[in-house]
């Protein structure tokens, strides 16, 4: 999902509680539009790495081959100003460095680009660093630890944890990969709670990189005394994992289980607020201990008590994995739809997901010629292969934001069946909830993004 400049001449529907714009009583308004304003500098193309031939002068033969040695020309998460943006097919952007000042780690967020604002209408970043992940770019989501100062002075410094959402194919495999999976991380805690296994193995690749780091900020920044995780999409996936593994080390901590040298042991009794605010976020979290007929963990109250995720209407990845009414109907429904709209039209309007995501898997349960029977065929499968068993045990973590097509409101839904009564639909409630078929991969594609994109600050 590439960033999007907000459309100030839209009006913007707010979350509010008793009439304040606020997610919870730790996310106001100003907080919500730097997480969102976060998540979508992350996507900014001008931070994302250029690969070129490490020829010179290759041959048009050697340009056809996939072994051709390419090299990085431009590192992930810089740029030099006096660039420009140029609009590629499907409506994507390729970002042209310029000949300016450099800007690169955290003083990226402190700068606006013509495509995404900075964070100066809440305050200024201070510290921190950002992981961009070189030459693994493609495989692993960049990741920013920010310490943002807000304008007024008086008030404390507020660390964000973020995760860029999926842009590459390695990013969809990450999404797909879905084993319920148990971690040391929190498994001296309780057995009893499973988390999405490819976001677990990216929340173990940044803590082994970088948890020294971010806790130092602690101690560099001794008023800092809020956290907040966020990201959009498989982002907020990765940081709803997080969540999990920080509350998970400062357990075993508490409990003396990690050892003097642990740097969770070191932050001593310094109390922390943490806190997970996600847009888009798929379902992350496998609750055992409701098919054990076991009491809920305290780790798990924990976290859905301090946990949101914003949804925005029919978008489909909060959706999938555990919502099996509403896959099956996007199966059954809209794959035809696909069929009957000529695939390729329909792909390309869709072009963020449906390329690299959605379509390729259709394509493996049929040949072209017969992707009418391919909404079907994958509903066969799913179900006599285990797959949706899997599935549907995923949850989400916390309270879903959620608004509703047309709606004036947000609903707060907390719990399993308050969430799935309202977004898990079929039959009738799916169409409407999709609309126009003419307009189903408009509706997909423009949910997903307004899940943050209408947050975010104007340049």
């Amino acid at each position: 999902m590439s960033a999007k400049k907000q459309k100030t001449n839209e009006t913007v529907v707010w979350p509010t509680i008793d009439g304040v714009v606020k997610i919870c009583d730790g996310v106001d308004k100003p907080i919500l539009q730097t997480l969102a304003t976060v998540c979508a500098k992350l996507y900014d193309e001008a931070l994302f790495a250029v690969w070129k031939p490490v020829e010179s002068k290759p041959t048009k033969e050697e340009n056809k081959q996939l072994y051709q040695a390419y090299e990085l020309s431009k590192h992930g998460g810089q740029y030099n100003e006096g660039g420009e943006y140029k609009q590629l097919e499907g409506g994507k952007y390729e970002y042209l460095n310029g000949d300016g000042a450099l800007f690169s780690e955290y003083d990226i967020f402190n700068k606006n680009t013509k495509r995404t604002a900075s964070l100066a209408s809440y305050g200024k970043v201070v510290g921190g660093f950002t992981d961009f992940h070189g030459v693994d770019q493609a495989a692993i989501p960049p990741f920013a630890a920010l310490v943002v100062q807000p304008n007024d002075e008086t008030e404390a410094p507020i660390l964000i944890l973020a995760w860029r959402g999926s842009q590459t194919l390695f990013d969809w495999l990450n999404d797909f990969a879905c084993s319920p999976t148990l971690s040391s991380r929190w498994s001296g805690v309780t057995k009893e709670i499973n988390a999405h296994g490819a976001y677990t193995n990216l929340v173990e690749d940044t803590f082994s990189r970088h948890e020294d780091d971010i806790l130092a900020l602690f101690t560099e920044f001794p008023k800092m005394e809020r956290a907040f995780l966020t990201g959009h999409s498989l982002g907020g996936g990765i940081a709803n994992v997080a969540h999990l593994v920080v509350r998970g080390q400062l357990a075993l901590a508490q409990a003396g289980l990690l050892g003097p040298t642990s740097p969770w042991a070191k932050l001593g009794d310094k109390v922390i607020k943490w806190s997970a605010c996600t847009f888009a976020s798929p379902q992350t979290i496998v609750r055992k201990y409701e098919t054990d007929n076991k009491p809920e963990p305290p780790l798990m109250a924990e976290l859905d008590a301090s946990s949101y995720n914003l949804v925005y209407e029919c978008d489909m990845f909060p959706r999938v994995l555990g919502m099996l009414k509403y896959l099956g109907a996007f199966l059954e429904i809209v794959a035809p739809t696909v069929a009957d709209d000529k695939l390729n039209g329909f792909v390309d309007h869709l072009n963020w997901a449906a390329k690299a995501y959605l379509f390729p898997g259709f394509a493996i349960v049929k040949p072209k010629d017969k992707f009418e029977e391919l909404g079907v065929d994958a509903v066969e499968i799913m179900k006599h292969k285990g797959l949706s068993e899997v599935m549907a045990q995923f949850t989400h973590t916390g309270t879903v934001v959620y608004l509703a097509p047309k709606a004036n409101n947000y609903v707060y839904l907390l719990g399993k069946t308050d969430i799935h009564d309202v977004l898990d639909v079929d039959g009738k409630k799916f169409k409407t909830l999709l609309g126009d078929p003419k307009d189903y991969a408009k509706s997909l594609g423009e949910a997903h993004g307004h899940s943050y994109d209408k947050f975010v600050f104007a340049k």
